[in-house]
């Protein structure tokens, strides 16, 4: 796997190379885009039109439930929010085939990528490319990117809700194309379009000869940012899905289909490199002394993910994209996610929230190679050891055992 990686470095390293001898440039300064900039910045042009697309929530959210213990996270502010986040996106519509999609992003005239105001520079892994000359769509193409395609939880988040915007501002059938990435920075390749990324755009109506992940440039071009604010200091990601959007998703997508599914289930992490059980054996036998069947998200259909978390009465479940499923269940189910000792993300929570979940978490163990890490990062992605005594203890609390029906609990 190594020589794999060390030879897509020299191959990217000769790449560029080759681009910069034959006097291709790399981007520009970005311009974050929010309504104020994007007024400073394309304000004047006639081959671009401003709109703002915002829908207002203050809707409370329920507080999270824990064990007295677990009241606070290694001594910062607690990352769940006290109401629901609104609607806030800008909006570009450009007529101008001078802009370009490409490195999952869309640049303008002046070779700027156009990004989030609240993401630094610095943070965009585009400043390291060579600009291409992509070739000409005759249409409209809607950006639906991010830095990270191809990610399911950031498909959930930030990307699939983008479309209420663009159909509610522009019309669904103004639309030919949805620009969807054409790099993956993490393995230095040409991304595919994911399945799940195809599959869920085809239940909305986008056929596969839509969805675009090479780089272009087109007729018309159009790009959403929604507003979000970061705070990591105090593990604010503003990844939260807010209810329009998931109304959106949810009346739109998958919807559960009866059958004999598990009704107390644990999603595993599956093949990760990050937040991993490091005492996975201990807590799936724990899990299923309670008759909580096992299971991965790998591998599944998001029909068979909807199937599954919208049959279920328990979930438990390490802090991941897997969890965004809860996107799927019924309002009643009890979820408890588990986070790693020194990191929490409420991405999640938000989700169980609008979905009418009752939701509970469970603080892992200290590890001592991330114990109170400052590097926000290193926290994110910390692995994960679950007291089970504690775990069970959660449990009781929970009321698994009313979890209980009389349907089998060990097919799914």
């Amino acid at each position: 796997m190594g020589s794999i990686t060390l030879n897509k470095r020299l191959a990217r390293k000769v790449t560029h190379l080759y681009r910069a001898v034959n006097g291709q440039s790399k981007p520009n300064e970005a311009v974050p885009l929010s309504l104020a900039n994007a007024k400073a910045v394309y304000g004047n042009r006639l081959d671009v039109t401003i709109h703002h697309f915002y829908r207002e929530s203050n809707a409370p959210l329920h507080k999270p439930k824990h064990l007295p213990e677990d009241a606070t996270f290694a001594g910062y502010k607690s990352p769940f929010p006290d109401k629901a986040s609104s609607y806030d996106a800008v909006l570009l519509d450009i007529r101008n085939d001078a802009f370009t999609f490409q490195y999952n992003h869309l640049l303008d005239d002046n070779k700027r990528p156009i990004y989030e105001s609240t993401v630094k520079p610095y943070e965009l892994p585009i400043k390291y490319e060579y600009l291409l000359d992509p070739p000409n769509i005759a249409g409209t193409v809607a950006y639906l990117a991010n830095t990270v395609p191809n990610q399911y939880g950031h498909w959930i988040q930030t990307q699939l809700p983008l479309l209420l915007a663009y159909w509610e501002t522009f019309g669904k059938q103004n639309i030919d194309y949805y620009y969807v990435g054409d790099y993956n920075y993490l393995t230095l390749s040409q991304a595919h379009v994911a399945d799940f990324v195809e599959e869920s755009l085809g239940k909305l109506g986008i056929r596969r000869e839509q969805i675009l992940n090479r780089p272009c440039r087109a007729t018309r071009s159009l790009i959403a940012m929604k507003h979000r604010e970061i705070d990591k200091a105090n593990l604010r990601t503003g990844f939260e899905v807010d209810a329009f959007s998931h109304r959106f998703m949810k009346e739109n997508l998958f919807q559960p289909q009866p059958g004999l599914h598990a009704k107390k289930i644990f999603v595993k992490r599956g093949n990760v490199s990050a937040r991993r059980e490091l005492n996975l054996a201990e807590l799936q036998a724990a899990l299923e002394s309670q008759g909580f069947v096992s299971m991965s998200m790998e591998g599944k259909t998001m029909q068979q993910e909807a199937d599954i978390f919208g049959n279920a009465n328990v979930i438990v479940s390490v802090h991941g994209s897997a969890l965004h499923n809860a996107l799927f269940c019924r309002p009643g189910t009890k979820v408890i996610e588990i986070f790693p000792y020194d990191y929490c993300e409420a991405s999640n929570y938000v989700i169980c929230n609008h979905s009418g979940c009752d939701y509970h978490y469970l603080i892992g163990e200290p590890l001592p190679n991330t114990l109170e890490s400052d590097d926000y990062y290193t926290r994110m992605g910390a692995d994960v050891i679950v007291n089970t005594d504690k775990l069970l203890r959660l449990c009781r609390q929970v009321g698994v055992d009313s979890a209980v029906t009389t349907e089998s609990e060990a097919v799914h």
